[in-house]
């Protein structure tokens, strides 16, 4: 159980620090006298998503209860 709930923190903390770093990469690539990397954008966005799938089928569950 210890190992799913680490494996999500990585993924959520993945998730973040791509998406902040697409965001920061994004505006360059609609100025005209910028080069942007197109690559890099996609390979960050990839990443984002692979980040955000991960920490969506490891997040741990949550306890119910059943008291009425």
């Amino acid at each position: 159980m210890m190992k799913k709930t680490w494996m999500f923190v990585v993924s959520l903390l993945g998730m973040s620090v791509s998406a902040a770093v697409l965001i920061s990469l994004i505006p360059p690539l609609f100025h005209s006298g910028e080069q942007g990397s197109v690559w890099a954008v996609g390979m960050l966005a990839c990443l984002t998503v692979v980040c955000a799938a991960g920490a969506r089928f490891l997040r741990p569950s949550t306890p119910t209860s059943h008291g009425g």
